[in-house]
């Protein structure tokens, strides 16, 4: 169970023992995570005084989507024409300039998209964090010590980077084998969506762990105890992706669903200390 790293002279709120109706009797696995999704964007649809907050990672977020996507697609042909140095001549060598085209193109996209979403986090991470509290103040959460604004950006920067430095070496390898061997990509787009959303499940997870004020190392060791519900959570968000409109509010929403996945697990690991 996570305890907070308070800084001295800071009151901390413990995390106590749920009420008996809160207490959930197994651990929270693949099932909690995909209903912590849907309950994120639910909750962020009935509360529309967190509307206004939940515009700032989105609009941070949209605005990168657009620049690195604009940057991605004409960096597309320089790595073409890196791969294809001497190109032959003939309808074959048309068909396959055309299709590494297109997959330059996909491979540059979806990293935009991740690196975005990477970045925007820790950029809107005070907007978020209210949010979160919101959240969790109605789940009955504890109240935990402000952060300051640069703590809380370097805590949310930690975990990006975690999240990008897992996600862009996988990302770029798969992209490779798809420009090398292009039926390769038939199984490659699908991977590179879900790893791209098993790193924003750890990063949004990350939000409301981060506001504890933990180390990223407990972070990550928390997220490893109950990757099952974590997984979940990514599969959720992996299958969202495909909905532009639910694209659109993933950071506010996500977020959201990621904070009562954290408060369920918490209460779960609080009952291995009560009296049986």
């Amino acid at each position: 169970m996570i305890t907070p790293d308070a800084p001295p002279g800071v009151p901390v709120a413990p995390l106590q023992s749920p009420p008996a109706a809160l207490v959930t009797l197994e651990r929270p696995g693949f099932s909690a995570g995909l209903k912590a999704v849907l309950g994120g964007y639910g909750y962020l649809f009935r509360t529309p005084d967190l509307w206004p907050l939940a515009l700032v990672p989105t609009g941070i977020a949209l605005v990168l989507v657009v620049v690195l996507g604009i940057v991605g697609v004409k960096l597309a042909p320089l790595l073409v024409a890196l791969i294809l140095k001497d190109p032959g001549t003939g309808a074959l060598w048309t068909v396959l300039g055309v299709v590494l085209q297109v997959l330059s193109v996909v491979v540059m996209l979806v990293a935009a998209l991740a690196t975005s979403f990477a970045l925007a986090k820790p950029l809107a991470g005070p907007a978020l964090e209210r949010m979160v509290r919101r959240a969790e103040a109605d789940l009955g959460a504890p109240t935990w010590p402000e952060v300051s604004f640069f703590g809380d950006m370097w805590r949310a920067l930690q975990s990006s980077l975690v999240a990008l430095a897992f996600t862009l070496p996988i990302i770029v390898a798969l992209g490779v084998l798809s420009l090398l061997f292009a039926p390769m990509s038939i199984v490659a787009f699908p991977l590179q969506l879900a790893v791209t959303a098993l790193a924003g499940a750890w990063d949004l997870c990350d939000c409301p762990l981060s506001i504890r004020g933990v180390p990223v190392g407990e972070r990550i060791d928390f997220v490893r105890r109950n990757i099952g519900a974590v997984m979940g959570f990514g599969f959720g968000l992996a299958l969202l992706s495909f909905l532009p409109c639910a694209l659109l509010i993933v950071l506010p929403a996500g977020v959201l669903g990621a904070a009562r996945l954290v408060v369920t697990l918490e209460r779960w690991e609080a009952t291995k200390k009560l009296p049986r």
